[in-house]
C-alpha cells in the first residue's frame, strides 16, 4: 500500500504532465503566436482552466492575415478540460 505522501507525488507529477502538455499543444490550435498564462487543476471537477494571451507578435501577425488592419489584442481566453478516467 502506497503512502499518502507518495500518492499526493505521483499526482503532481501527473499534473505537471498535463500543464506541459497544455503548454506545448495549446498554442498549436491559433493561428497566431500565443503563451499559456496559467493553468489550475480544479479537484471539484476533475479539470484543468489554462488562460491563454496573445504574445507580443500576435498583433503583427493577425495585421498581417487581415490585410494591415490596426488589430488590438488586450484580452485572455478561458479553456477548461475535463479529465475522463479508462478505467
Amino acid at each position: 500500500m502506497a503512502t499518502l505522501n507518495e500518492e499526493m507525488a505521483d499526482v503532481q507529477t501527473e499534473i505537471d504532465r498535463v500543464r506541459e502538455r497544455l503548454r506545448m499543444e495549446v498554442p498549436e490550435l491559433f493561428a497566431f503566436d500565443v503563451t499559456v498564462t496559467a493553468i489550475e487543476y480544479n479537484a471539484n471537477h476533475n479539470s484543468v482552466a489554462c488562460t491563454v494571451e496573445p504574445s507580443s507578435e500576435a498583433q503583427k501577425q493577425i495585421a498581417e492575415e487581415f490585410g494591415g488592419v490596426r488589430v488590438k489584442t488586450e484580452d485572455q481566453l478561458s479553456f477548461e478540460f475535463q479529465f475522463t478516467s479508462t478505467e
